[in-house]
Parts: structure tokens; sequence; C-alpha cells
């Protein structure tokens, strides 16, 4: 039997995007051909094959926080350059599984040739639409935007012939919007062992803290307004005033950024806060072992409350003590004596508990041990294995 062919697209850049590098490397870790199309920076070239995974870049740059039309019109020229593109490599290639990674969910329209000539189409729906659309859009336009990016997404998971979720949360809704269950399957978007490595894994810090050796909070991702990151400077400066001997590091991007910076300045905290741009993948592993504390502060807004914050895996793993946002997708990662919930956008909230983990170093340790025993069914190696298996079964079915 020949090698499987799998072809991955995604409206991101690679191999920035983790979960994407993550699937495709397990493809090709099995042994399968594995590809991936994609956006390209400037720098990058168009063709590369990166550890295995052959690398096809579209030459389209990715804008952030732009209105949603202009959003929708990026969207659709790269659904139709990718999908040129996938055509032209499956009659080369004839790939048997095309995996397409959401927003947008109709961006599984572009598999519509190599759907017909015999390959299967899965649809990864890392952020549901409806609920992302509802947190985005304001005013008269909210509920038609809403009932079109619900529309949209029960045509795309029809189309496709598998869809994979990234937790327990966006899987009850797509249940309870006809998605049939023996059609999904759950990914969770854990660390992965490559990048985050086990030799990297520190104790949490426990000495004592001073000028020289701050306790540090850290986050890294995107920098939005539905991440929080306001409640968290907020919390971090009035959290100060009690416990001086703090650091807050920022690794990400995002239209937020600009507003954090001057946020930061106007609480008078900039010199205790450092910004720094987004890392290749390889180097987070690092990044999250400098840190003392992990903070996810996002928001409560129908749309991140279903939200998995990868980073929550990553901390655990990296045997950090988390902070986050008292919600229903972060519950369902980890139970309450594992992680310090907040309620969410309350400075108050998050400023008593980062008081309460400088001054009790024995509550970090509790954390972390218990965050690492609800982390261990969920380690990447049995999350590749269940996804390079149904990889498998969708060849043979």
């Amino acid at each position: 039997m020949s090698a499987l062919r799998v072809c991955a697209i995604a409206h991101d850049y690679y191999p920035f995007d983790a979960l994407v590098r993550r699937t495709a490397e397990s493809a090709a870790k099995a042994g399968y051909e594995s590809h991936v199309i994609c956006l390209m920076e400037p720098g990058q070239a168009k063709y590369e094959v990166c550890d295995g995974v052959h690398v096809h870049r579209v030459p389209m740059k990715r804008g952030y926080g732009r209105a949603l039309p202009l959003t929708l019109l990026e969207w659709f020229t790269f659904t139709v350059r990718a999908g040129a593109k996938v055509t032209r490599l499956h009659f080369k290639q004839k790939f048997d599984v095309i995996h397409v990674h959401n927003m947008p969910d109709f961006l599984v329209f572009s598999t519509i040739v190599p759907k017909l000539f015999g390959a299967k189409i899965v649809l990864e729906v890392q952020d549901t639409s409806p609920e992302l659309m509802a947190a985005k859009a304001h005013g008269r336009l909210r509920a038609p935007v809403v009932r079109v990016a619900t529309w949209q997404e029960q045509i795309s998971t029809a189309f496709a012939d598998h869809v994979i979720t990234v937790g327990w949360p966006f899987e009850e809704l797509l249940l309870e919007r006809g998605v049939p269950a023996s059609k999904l399957t759950n990914i969770i978007n854990s660390a992965d062992p490559s990048i985050f490595r086990p030799d990297q894994r520190t104790d949490p810090f426990m000495g004592p803290v001073s000028e020289a050796r701050p306790l540090i909070l850290m986050y890294h991702g995107t920098v939005a307004e539905r991440n929080g990151l306001d409640t968290a400077m907020r919390a971090f400066a009035k959290a100060r005033a009690t416990v001086p001997y703090l650091r807050f590091d920022i690794k990400g991007v995002g239209e937020g950024m600009p507003a954090l910076e001057r946020l930061a300045h106007e609480l008078a905290v900039d010199d205790h806060v450092v910004f720094s741009d987004p890392c290749p993948s390889e180097e987070l592993g690092a990044v999250v072992s400098h840190g003392d504390v992990g903070i996810i502060p996002y928001r409560s807004d129908g749309f991140m409350d279903l939200v998995l914050p990868t980073k929550a895996y990553e901390f655990a793993f990296m045997r950090r003590p988390m902070i986050a946002s008292d919600t229903p997708a972060i519950r369902s990662m980890f139970r309450p004596e594992s992680i310090v919930l907040c309620e969410p956008s309350n400075v108050d909230s998050f400023a008593e508990a980062i008081v309460d983990l400088y001054q009790h170093p024995e509550k970090r340790a509790e954390l972390v041990a218990n965050a690492e025993r609800d982390y261990t069914p969920f380690r990447w190696e049995l999350i590749s294995e269940r996804y390079q298996q149904l990889l498998t079964s969708l060849k043979t079915n």
C-alpha cells in the first residue's frame, strides 16, 4: 500500500501556527507524505520542506484587526488561491486526506475539485464562527452577521467528511447544531514535547523574591481585547502596591498591543513590564521556563467562554502555576485545586490572586502538581496517535 498523502490548508503562517504545525508533523512522523498550503511572510520561501513537511506558500499577508468586510475579502481571496493550488497539487500528488483549518469555515470549499476526485475532507473547527462573530459584531449588523456565520458553518461541516474540534465546549455546540457524533473527533491542542522539551522543565520558583529576582508573571500569544490583557495589566499594577517585586512579561502580537503599551505607561508600570514580539515555536519552551506564573485573563463574551487556551496545557506541562478567568472551557480542563480561577474582567479578583501566589510559594507548588495530573491524559503523544489513527481510518473508509 502506498504511503498516505495528507495536505493541510490554513489561513496562517507556517511553521508559526502551533496546531497546524503539530498535526502536519504528526502526519510526517507517522510516515505519511505531509503537505501544507498557507500564507507567506516576507522573506519566506514559496516552497520548502520543514521537518519532513512540504510547505507551499501563497504570496499573501494576513491582516490583523481589520474591519469585517476587509477580513471577509481576505478570507475569500485566500480560499480561491488556496483552491487553485490544492487542485494543482492534487492532480500531481493525489491526496488521500485534505485537512482544512478554520477560520474561515468556508475555506473547506477550496477542496471541491480534490473531493470530487476522491480526497476525504476534514474541517478543523478551532473557533466556532457564530460565537466569534457575535463577540466581534455590534449594533444592527450583529444579528444578520451571526445568522450568516451560522449558515456557512452548517454547510461547511456538512460538506466535510469529518470534523475535528479542539475541545469539549466546541464539540457540544456542534452536536447541538446537528453534526453527527460519528463525524466528530477531539484533537486537543496540547503541548508538543518537541517544542516544550522535557529537559526544559524546571520546578516552580520557591525562593525569596527581591528586586534582583522578582516574581515574573507571563503571557504569550494573541493580544486583542477579547484576551483581557487590560484586566491583567490593571491587576498587576494594583498588586504591586502590596507586593512590589513583580514583573510582567508579555510576548505576543495583535491589534491590542498599542493600547496595552499605553495602559502600562498610564499606570506607571511600564518599567516593570517587558513587551516582546512573538518568537519561533522552538523558543517557546525557554520562554515559559523563564517565567514563574502564567496568566490567562480571557473575557467572558460568549466566545472566549468556549476557548480552550493552548497556553494552559503548556504552563501545566512546563510546571508553572496559573491564574485564569473562570470560564466553562477552562473549568473543563482543570480542577479548582489545579488553577487559580478569577472572575473574568474583575481587576480586584486577579490582583488578589497575584498577591496570594506571591506570598505563598507552597501554593504555587501544589497547583503545579495538581495541574500536571490533570494534563497527563492529554499529552501530545496520545493526541498525536489519535490524529494518525483518524487519518488512516479516513483513507480506508
